[in-house]
């Protein structure tokens, strides 16, 4: 996703929007959870999903929901990183139908927007991954109906590359990748997660850090090494609108370094 409006001669950051993915046992467990515990009740219900950043070029970005989507706590895949959305599963095929998909969409923007000002989403970036899904089943011809949305930000004007992006190899020396996979490997054990979304990076010639969102002041306070003040993990997919906004609104940051960095 790019807006058209500007120069057309600078470069425009754009963003790759989610394609769903939903396994089987998705819908087995939607049917079971629809025959013994929705039964008739339309209200909304949290979910969770998961996307990969790592898959080949020209594949398009997947967000994956399984049979453990209806439980919260359910660990997320090694090296993929967490979504959670909310599910409006409908009884009828005609109230599916006449779903206000539009109010929908601005709720569940409003509430990114929300947790981006009151700093939610600096403890908890994957506020930032939030997405809708929207059903019907029908159970007496196993018929299955879906919208799925994840929610972006209508920028007035695009963002403009101030410099195009290279490799990663062109940037860093060998070392230095070394170093920043090791000490992303272990703020992620530190943290328990299989993948982080969005971090900070701070480096020089003989040391590359990495840190929490919620720790910038603390994290390039004192320091005049090279910084990339807010590094993402995502392949810049649609929350990455939202990243930006997180960024500029807590760090009060104009130009901003990103690393595209797949796990």
């Amino acid at each position: 996703m790019a807006a058209a409006t500007g120069d057309p001669g600078v470069p425009k950051l754009q963003f790759a929007p989610f394609n769903s993915a939903l396994d089987a046992g998705f819908w087995h467990e939607l049917t079971q959870k629809k025959l013994n515990e929705y039964r008739l009740d339309e209200a909304p219900k949290d979910i969770k999903g998961y996307y990969y950043n790592g898959d080949s070029v020209g594949l398009p970005a997947r967000l994956t929901l399984e049979f453990s989507a209806f439980d919260m706590s359910a660990p997320t895949p090694a090296h993929c990183c967490p979504a959670v959305g909310t599910l409006f599963n409908t009884n009828t095929l005609e109230a599916f139908k006449a779903a206000d998909k539009k109010l929908l969409l601005e709720q569940a923007a409003n509430e990114i927007w929300e947790s981006i000002k009151s700093g939610a989403a600096l403890e908890n970036p994957v506020l930032l991954n939030k997405f809708l899904l929207l059903t019907f089943a029908d159970l007496k011809k196993y018929h299955f109906y879906y919208w799925f949305c994840s929610p972006a930000l209508c920028l007035p004007e695009s963002i403009p590359l101030i410099q195009g992006p290279v490799g990663l190899d062109q940037r860093f020396s060998p070392k230095q990748i070394q170093a920043l996979e090791r000490a992303y490997d272990d703020l992620c054990l530190t943290e328990g997660v299989p993948a982080l979304p969005y971090f900070l990076i701070k480096y020089d010639e003989n040391m590359v850090l990495v840190s929490l969102l919620k720790h910038y002041n603390d994290f390039f306070k004192g320091h005049r090494t090279k910084s990339y003040h807010c590094s993402s993990g995502l392949d810049f997919l649609t929350p990455g609108v939202f990243f930006l906004h997180l960024a500029h609104h807590h760090y009060r940051r104009t130009f901003l370094k990103l690393l595209m960095f797949t796990v």
